[in-house]
């Protein structure tokens, strides 16, 4: 019997796993062309990326694949964008807030980088000359008639006590003596209206004040006689009114003669005498003399004061001139 070659014969179970077998095709990987050397940064990725695209494309990938390529290199180049965009930097800025301090002044508040140095100061004599200075108070405003000028206690405000007048004149100290007139021309109206002013003087007078009262004639009479206190006492308001009553009592007779009672002022030591009188004075040497015996070391500022009469007006004048202080004539 002839040979027959025998035909290869598969199972049909092969036959049916070959003809679904899907057929695969090669991955072609492209190739990344090299970005010119002129080009920027930004430039070099932009083309990278480009030319990775454009030669993907000419590939056989599917759509999904495709479309997740394409989203990574989004969120790549987002990402170097981010990066290279330039920061500005960073502003620090501190603020203060001052509350409202109602009637009083509040303090400037500087940041502490300030050098105050470099800050602006306003010239002295700019900022005096744009200050109004409003004077409303008629104890302030200076004598009339033959009245030289203000005292100085007033005008240099060498203590820190308050402002006290007596028949217009004003003067500023930590203390005072009164010295008045109680000779026999002062008799009725006059002496009335003397001690009237003399009461409304001392009731000014602030409690960390000291004072005293001495009246004259042929006699010293010192305050609180027949007590008398030969000393300065405080204004409260207990010595004040007890002040006030002894005043009241008080009656004018016989001449007039200041000589002990200028004295006497004089040697409390106080800052400020207003001197009172509306006649000459029996012996007038004498008593400018004892006021300049008595005063050399004290340093009293003596105003005087001619009341209702110039018969002593030119002992008066010499005594405010000896001892820095003003005249007034009061009719």
């Amino acid at each position: 019997m002839p040979n027959v070659p025998q035909q290869n014969r598969e199972h049909p179970v092969q036959q049916r796993l070959r003809k679904k077998k899907p057929r695969v095709q090669p991955l072609i990987v492209p190739e990344v062309p090299d970005a010119p050397q002129e080009l920027t940064l930004y430039g070099q990725v932009s083309e990278f990326i480009g030319g990775y695209v454009r030669e993907f494309r000419k590939g056989q990938a599917g759509w999904g694949a495709s479309f997740l390529f394409h989203g990574a290199l989004l969120l790549c180049l987002y990402g170097v964008i981010i990066g290279l965009k330039p920061r500005p930097e960073s502003l620090s800025i501190d603020t203060v807030i001052a509350e409202d301090a109602g009637d009083e002044e509040f303090d400037t508040l500087l940041d502490e980088s300030l050098n105050p140095a470099e800050l602006e100061m306003p010239d002295a004599s700019s900022m005096m000359l744009e200050q109004e200075i409003v004077v409303q108070d008629s104890d302030l405003l200076l004598p009339s008639g033959d009245a030289k000028e203000a005292s100085p206690n007033l005008m240099a405000g060498e203590t820190s006590g308050g402002k006290v007048g007596f028949f217009g004149t004003s003067a500023v100290g930590d203390s005072f003596v009164f010295i008045v007139d109680s000779s026999g021309s002062m008799t009725g109206a006059r002496f009335e209206r003397a001690k009237r002013e003399l009461r409304r003087s001392i009731k000014r007078l602030k409690s960390n004040q000291k004072f005293h009262v001495v009246f004259f004639n042929s006699e010293t009479i010192p305050m609180y006689e027949p007590n008398a206190r030969a000393e300065l006492v405080t204004a409260t308001r207990a010595n004040l009114k007890k002040t006030e009553r002894w005043i009241d009592r008080q009656l004018p007779s016989s001449t007039t003669d200041p000589e002990g009672a200028i004295r006497l002022a004089l040697s409390f030591r106080p800052q400020v005498i207003f001197l009172l009188s509306d006649g000459e004075f029996d012996e007038p040497r004498r008593a400018r003399q004892a006021a300049i015996d008595d005063n050399r070391s004290s340093g009293t500022t003596i105003h005087t004061i001619a009341f209702m009469s110039r018969d002593g007006e030119e002992t008066l004048k010499r005594i405010a001139d000896d001892h820095g202080g003003t005249f007034r004539f009061v009719d």
